[in-house]
């Protein structure tokens, strides 16, 4: 049916403006709200807020590999516990621009010296405070990342202990940068300056080099003009790299982004040296970065060399009792938690909403041989709780998940593949999407891509919400479309699968007040 305008404007306050959203309970006539002009039909229209029970739940293990961004540091935090990130990672060649090979300097006889190694890792963001400096430890890896190998938040890696490239060093988060801006860039003649301050986001590791240690074998290869390096060279000196933090930091989790196209935004081991000039009568200077955890550089995620973050969470009481359970007894309810519920990107936290207000609706809808009710519009309502995203950002967008009794996504098969049930943008067939690839394809024709997020409305610090358009699945749902079986419940998260994004925001929600709003006619 056609709206009127009133009634779209209607819809569109309902989700804009949350002191309409949450204001308005129980069950009304909306043809006095303009959502259909008395009279003119042969059906009254209504709408009514549908309670949900929404509890907190720990996922299975979360998708790290080759993501994004990769993650390092501890953060504690009083809501729910201690969570830890530990990056893993191969090392590939790659010339970085500028960068010269020890063994590629020319002279009589430069003789490269090795002067220090230093990790340089640029970073986009924190999760917990910056003031205190990054605190990490640096260990080779026993062997390389499986190419064929599966790794993912639950992963981990042989680490040589025994044998570290640095133990206790530190960088500072919240550091900062000087250069000089020319008052007039496009000027052939103003050629003034004036001094700029930046933060410096990088983080600046000096590794040990001494004559006898793992980083010099390595500039020592690099160095010689006899023998070419080759990749099976270095993964034979040193296989892979290990970055945790320290046993007793617990600041932050510091998030480095793996996408950047610069060059000065490539982690890499950088090694500096210095040698003899032509003459024999000076020092220059050099640098060879070896790079990793990062795509751009070799064309893409698939070409660029493995790396993977390991997070674990450990939770504080009553969260504790999600670790190693199943079915029922893995959640939380709101009731237990001040009335809040949590969904974290990351870490797996998530929030489960039991929505026994759309079996009504089926109920209702099929109560005869003709459809008793017409779906118009449904959308999931969803407050945020203030004052709760100090330590972490919010997400931007929350995605819904169709789940089991045991908190496990349920599955369809898709172009031969069996894929997550996720609720699909409105507009979209729920059963048979029309997708070409399971996987993200740049024309954003994946499935996975197709999941309808909730996005995040801010109409001030102490009202932002959550909200979602699900008319087309209620539809779906009330009248047997969905296929194979019906939820139990439904997941909120931040993750879904194949976008790459990791990071640790995280949406502490009004467990007592999210509501599915559903506006319907009764056919007369």
């Amino acid at each position: 049916m056609n709206w009127p305008i009133s009634a779209r404007r209607l819809a569109s306050a309902s989700l804009f403006s949350a002191s309409l959203l949450f204001a308005a309970t129980g069950c009304e006539d909306a043809n006095d709200l303009g959502v259909d002009l008395p009279g003119t039909g042969t059906a009254s229209t209504e709408y009514r807020d549908f309670p949900v029970t929404a509890s907190t739940i720990l996922q299975d293990s979360i998708e790290t590999l080759k993501t994004n961004s990769y993650l390092i540091g501890r953060v504690r935090d009083n809501a729910l516990g201690t969570t830890t990130a530990n990056g893993y990672f191969n090392l590939k060649l790659s010339t970085l621009p500028g960068d010269t090979l020890p063994s590629g300097v020319s002279g009589t006889a430069p003789n490269p010296q090795l002067d220090s190694v230093v990790l340089v890792m640029p970073f986009e963001s924190v999760y917990g405070s910056a003031t205190n400096p990054l605190r990490v430890n640096v260990y080779p890896l026993v062997s390389a990342l499986d190419d064929q190998g599966i790794y993912n938040s639950n992963s981990s890696a042989a680490v040589d202990a025994a044998n570290p490239l640095g133990t206790g060093l530190s960088a500072r988060l919240n550091g900062s940068r000087k250069f000089n801006q020319r008052n007039d860039a496009t000027s052939t003649t103003d050629t003034t300056t004036f001094k700029v301050t930046v933060p410096d986001k990088t983080v600046r590791l000096k590794l040990n080099s001494g004559g006898s240690s793992l980083p010099a074998t390595v500039f020592a290869r690099l160095a010689d003009k006899n023998v070419a390096f080759t990749q099976a060279g270095l993964n034979a000196v040193l296989k892979g790299i290990a970055v945790q933090p320290a046993s007793d930091f617990t600041s932050a989790v510091v998030g480095f982004s793996t996408t950047s196209v610069a060059a000065s935004s490539v982690s890499r081991i950088t090694f500096y040296y210095h040698y003899t000039n032509k003459k024999a009568n000076g020092t220059l200077r050099g640098s060879y970065g070896i790079p990793f955890g990062n795509q751009p550089g070799f064309g893409s995620a698939i070409n660029a060399p493995r790396y993977f973050t390991e997070i674990k969470t450990d939770l504080l009481a009553p969260f504790n009792r999600l670790q190693g359970t199943t079915g029922a007894s893995a959640s939380v309810p709101a009731s237990e938690t001040g009335d809040v519920v949590y969904t974290q990107l990351g870490n797996g936290i998530a929030t489960k909403l039991e929505i026994p207000g759309l079996q009504e609706l089926k109920n209702e809808a099929q109560g005869g041989s003709n459809p008793a009710i017409a779906i118009n519009r449904a959308e999931l309502l969803i407050p945020v709780q203030p004052y709760t995203n100090l330590l972490f950002a919010s997400p931007s967008s929350t995605y819904l998940y169709e789940v089991n009794a045991f908190n496990q996504p349920l599955k369809r098969v898709l172009l031969n593949n069996r894929v997550e049930r996720l609720v699909l943008r409105d507009g979209t067939s729920q059963l048979a999407p029309a997708v070409t690839s399971i996987e993200n394809t740049s024309e954003g024709n994946g499935y996975y891509q197709q999941a309808a997020p909730a996005s995040l409305f801010s109409v001030s610090d102490v009202n932002r919400s959550y909200g979602m358009v699900l008319t087309g699945y209620v539809q779906s749902y009330v009248y047997d479309k969905l296929g194979g079986v019906a939820p139990a419940a439904f997941i909120l998260s931040p993750q879904v699968r194949q976008s790459r994004a990791l990071g640790l925001e995280r949406a502490v929600l009004d467990g007592k007040n999210i509501k599915l709003r559903v506006y319907y006619s009764k056919l007369r």
